[in-house]
């Protein structure tokens, strides 16, 4: 089941919140923990369809509101957010990697949201895999999921970062 969401402001921003299904056999390649097996995950993609500016608080509330919806209304949903250095992105910080400055983005985003719902009931599960041959290009991604699922993903963020070593 893919899923999207479109988001827009005054400003002219618009930016596409797109849910896509992995299919578990693509999940069961990478673990044999059958906890995985009854975990549906989802690659979150944010496409910014028009505006240039940073994108504002109450474009990243709105998302956050999404997301929170859908994972109150899906158990075993698991949510993977995947930041790569293939764009650049309008950022203050220009010592960071355009992937680090969206994985630092997305996890104050997420942190805010639980903070100001006073929600307890999710992780934020963040792996990071360095190149040795190339310091720029870090891999982050973050899985957002139920606290009851946590043991299973980080099992998974494991053995992610194990396989990509050399």
């Amino acid at each position: 089941m893919d899923i999207s969401f479109d988001i827009r402001n005054c400003e002219g921003d618009h930016i596409l919140v797109a849910l896509s299904y992995y299919d578990n056999q693509i999940i069961g390649t990478l673990s044999s923990d059958l906890n995985l097996i009854t975990l549906a995950f989802y690659d979150v993609t944010l496409i910014r369809k028009t505006g240039t500016n940073y994108v504002g608080y109450k474009i990243l509330y709105a998302i956050s509101d999404i997301l929170a919806k859908f994972l109150d209304e899906n158990d075993d949903a698991v949510l993977c957010f995947y930041c790569d250095g293939l764009s650049d992105v309008h950022r203050s910080h220009l010592e960071m990697l355009p992937q680090e400055y969206r994985s630092n983005l997305f996890s104050r985003m997420f942190d805010s949201y639980i903070l100001t719902h006073n929600e307890n009931r999710f992780i934020n599960h963040r792996i990071e895999i360095q190149d040795v041959d190339n310091p720029n290009n870090l891999q982050i991604a973050h899985f957002i999921c139920r606290k009851e699922h946590e043991s299973a993903v980080v099992n998974l963020g494991k053995t992610i970062m194990n396989d990509s070593k050399p």
